[in-house]
């Protein structure tokens, strides 16, 4: 800060010579700043120069020369310094052959040439078929000094064009295709006379197109299994230049690039690209022109189930990716598939249950929807669903049903024999889903075992009860319930066993020549019994009868008169009692009472007489059922004297009566 004070106190008391020394400072640097540009424009002059004479000059090519008049007293005599120091350098840079000519007084020179070689423009610069256009012919003539003398110019278009010539213009209206190949020149002629050299040629290459575009193979659609090759389709057009080829894709609406080529080939095509494939072919020059063709690609592929649904018109069965489905018997039911597929599968229901109709579906998007017939529990089960439209091998899916039913169509044996003291083993199959519940009505204490068969539906019930007396006879009521109801089975549970045997087996009278045999009827065991009596003497002797009685109810007492038996004899008797599962038998003996004295002889004869007694008779039972009248004759010396005895049996009731006759 110091020093800034002191050198402000120092230039304010010597202002004058301060004045002076930056006067000389400004234009010491201004001198410095010129110098230094002009070494910059000769540095970047020489750049120049140097790539200009690196070209190289052809062989028939004439050398390139330049004569430099120099007037050495001009410039106060520095012409001669200064064109050394600036322009020949260049020059000789430049690859010129410099002549220098020092003059010592001004010269005059008039210059007039031909003119010189014009230059042929177009408008349009790239013409199509279709346009007018115009040529024009460009030529300028050296005279000098400039001014001396006006020149005129007239024009000559050369290649036979068609059209109209104005000035230096050449106008061709509407331009064709035959117009292509055309070679257009120009020449200038002065008002001399002289005649320039033509300019250069313009070939006429007049644009056009696309035109004609074409597929080949010439298809608008196209059908292609997933997976192949899609192509190669070619894209033609008529055009110059070529033109350029875009194919574009539509799937939803909107076109997008796909390929930058002629040639379309899509290797290992997918669904997704399907849809209409677009040629468009667009001139290079002029976007705004261009021409399109399509062709429909129609992409197949097999069969793909992706979900499926039941329903009723109240209620839907599972989600679409469920492959177990509950549902009630008799439900009218709706089934939906949702299949990715091209074209459209045939879809066909299989079972080993059931075989299903030929079913019809309505289609809306990927969804197909058809009715199912009826279906009931014995339904239930594995069912196949094949999708196939003859690509590949189509798609299968596998559900389950399970029909739910209240139980129902009981496979039994409804009447069984058995008999008392024996375990009896009841063995049901029924139908039911959900797995059912079974009581006992009667006998509470037995249980009963439910197993699930092969299939779901199918359950084989089983319970053993034991038959402790008579009692337990008779029809059982059987309650079988699940979820949806119960139903009631009943089973008859009957004796199947040989008959009791006789009971009270008992000899009621006995006389010389028969004997009043008596019992009670045992329980038949189950079934109708029959009465047989066998007796022997002591001498083995056997007779069997059998017993004519209609009352074999279990606890009645049967009577049975066994006749033309041998006096004071000792007989051995049984009763059987018979059914169709064996016999059962009582046993007891007795002796026949001795001959009547007096009465009868060693030749004495006995007649017996049997007949049912007439409905007037006073044997006749209370009930009206009739009796067996037995009536024997002993008949001796002479046929003077008879014995009669007379016996009958009616139900419960017996009667005997003997007489004597003289």
């Amino acid at each position: 800060m110091a020093f800034i004070v002191k050198t402000v106190k120092t230039v304010r008391n010597n202002w004058k010579k301060s004045l002076a020394a930056g006067v000389a400072v400004y234009f010491v640097g201004r001198f410095a700043a010129r110098k230094y540009n002009e070494d910059l424009l000769r540095r970047e002059f020489c750049k120049e120069a140097k790539k200009y004479g690196k070209v190289k000059i052809g062989v028939t090519d004439k050398p390139r020369r330049i004569i430099v008049f120099l007037n050495p007293a001009s410039a106060s005599g520095g012409a001669v310094k200064s064109f050394n120091k600036n322009a020949a350098p260049i020059l000789h840079l430049a690859g010129i052959e410099v002549n220098v000519v020092k003059v010592c007084y001004y010269i005059v020179l008039f210059s007039q040439t031909k003119p010189l070689k014009p230059t042929l423009t177009l408008n349009a610069e790239h013409p199509f078929v279709g346009d007018n256009i115009t040529f024009t012919c460009h030529s300028t003539i050296q005279r000098w000094p400039a001014g001396y003398r006006t020149s005129h110019l007239t024009y000559q278009f050369n290649g036979k064009p068609r059209g109209v010539t104005v000035n230096n213009k050449l106008t061709i209206h509407t331009l064709t295709m035959s117009d292509e190949g055309k070679v257009i020149s120009c020449q200038a002629t002065d008002d001399l006379q002289k005649a320039s050299i033509k300019s250069d040629a313009v070939t006429l290459d007049p644009y056009y197109g696309p035109d004609n575009v074409m597929l080949e193979p010439v298809h608008t659609a196209l059908n292609v299994t997933k997976g192949n090759i899609l192509g190669p389709i070619n894209c033609t057009a008529t055009c110059n230049p070529k033109c350029l080829f875009e194919w574009r894709l539509n799937r939803t609406g909107t076109f997008v690039d796909v390929l930058s080529n002629e040639t379309l080939v899509v290797a290992n095509i997918k669904e997704n690209q399907a849809g209409i494939y677009r040629c468009l072919v667009v001139h290079p020059l002029n976007r705004t022109r261009l021409r399109r063709t399509d062709i429909s690609v129609n992409v197949q592929y097999s069969p793909k189930i992706e979900s499926l649904w039941l329903s009723d018109k109240n209620e839907t069965y599972g989600s679409g990716r469920h492959t177990i489905y509950s549902f009630n018997e008799g439900n009218h039911l709706t089934i939906t598939l949702r299949i990715k597929s091209n074209p459209d599968p045939q879809i066909v229901i299989n079972s080993s249950l059931m075989k299903f109709p030929k079913l019809h579906y309505t289609k809306r998007s990927d969804d197909f929807t058809t009715k199912l017939p009826s279906l009931k529990c014995e339904n239930s089960g594995n069912f196949t669903i094949h999708a196939s439209n003859g690509i590949a091998y189509g798609d299968k899916k596998t559900v389950n049903l399970e029909i739910k039913c209240k139980p129902r169509d009981v496979k039994a044996e409804l009447k069984i024999g058995t008999k008392v003291d024996t375990d009896v083993n009841i063995v049901m199959n029924v139908v039911s889903f959900p797995t059912p519940t079974v009581t006992w009505l009667r006998m509470t204490e037995f249980v009963w075992t439910v197993l699930k068969d092969k299939y779901d539906y199918k359950h084989n019930i089983s319970s053993t009860i034991r038959i402790t007396s008579k009692d337990d006879f008779g029809v059982h009521g059987i309650k079988i319930c699940n979820t949806l109801g119960c139903i009631v089975e009943n089973i008859t549970l009957q004796p199947g066993d040989k008959p009791e045997a006789p009971l009270y087996f008992s000899v009621e009278k006995t006389t010389s020549i028969s004997v009043n045999l008596s019992w009670i009827v045992g329980f038949n065991g189950g079934h109708e019994q029959t009465f047989s009596i066998q007796f022997k003497t002591t001498d083995s002797d056997q007779a069997t009868k059998i017993v004519q009685t209609s009352d074999t109810k279990t606890g009645s007492k049967v009577y049975y008169i066994l006749d033309q038996l041998k006096p004071d004899t000792m007989y051995h008797v049984m009763v059987l009692s018979t059914n169709k599962y064996g016999n059962r038998n009582a046993s007891l003996e007795f002796k026949t009472e001795g001959k009547m004295m007096g009465f009868l002889k060693e030749e004495s004869e006995l007649i017996c007489f049997k007949r049912p007694p007439t409905r007037s008779s006073p044997s006749m039972s209370r009930n009206g059922s009739s009796c067996m009248i037995e009536l024997c004759l002993f008949r001796g010396f002479e046929s003077r004297i008879a014995f009669i005895s007379l016996s009958y049996n009616c139900c419960c009731t017996s009667l005997r009566t003997s007489c004597c006759f003289v």
